[in-house]
């Protein structure tokens, strides 16, 4: 989860100070995009496939990407800061787990117009109701996981910080299926 709290951190540091809860999301300057931008749930970001190896996507989007290895959780991930992407693959397979954009960039999208930065509520309105959530309070995190379809979204959970609180911060696709989080709350 430390990523997840660096993200945290650049999306509280990228908001101005003045905006309430009652006000739509600001409209950050946007980063690349990887392709069109668009999340397919159990398929793809952008131009990011689900079925690509690694190699593939490096090819795709370029050689400016940490690799960070979590031995404990048996995961590698790999991050384009600039593009906004997380990739993730299981360290014993390879394989690809989860693809995620992150951050403030609002031009990444689900096929159904969910945004990052959007309150949680409207991908709840669009989605449903039907996920498995997981809280991770030390990190101020809400983990929800739509996993009929393969879609996830990582939503800031601090009701002390009310600008970004109940804001999603990721979006990210899996293989349909039950996918538990690689650490537990």
């Amino acid at each position: 989860m430390r990523v997840v709290t660096l993200g945290l951190l650049l999306i509280l540091s990228a908001l101005p100070a003045w905006a309430g809860p009652a006000e739509p999301a600001p409209e950050p300057t946007p980063s690349q995009v990887v392709g069109d931008g668009v999340i397919v749930p159990g398929q793809r970001v952008g131009a990011i496939r689900l079925t690509m190896t690694v190699a593939q996507i490096i090819d795709l989007i370029g050689p400016g990407f940490t690799r960070e290895e979590f031995k404990p959780e048996k995961i590698i991930l790999y991050e384009w800061r600039q593009e906004g992407i997380w990739v993730s693959l299981d360290a014993d397979t390879r394989t690809v787990r989860v693809i995620s954009a992150f951050g403030v960039n609002t031009a990444y999208r689900t096929d159904r117009g969910i945004t990052l930065l959007q309150p949680f509520a409207r991908a709840e309105a669009t989605y449903g109701k039907e996920y498995r959530r997981w809280e991770f309070p030390a990190d101020k995190v809400l983990l929800a996981r739509y996993t009929a379809i393969g879609l996830q979204f990582g939503v800031v959970n601090d009701p002390g910080t009310q600008m970004v609180h109940g804001r999603i911060f990721q979006i990210g696709i899996f293989r349909p299926g039950d996918l538990p989080p690689v650490r537990q709350p």
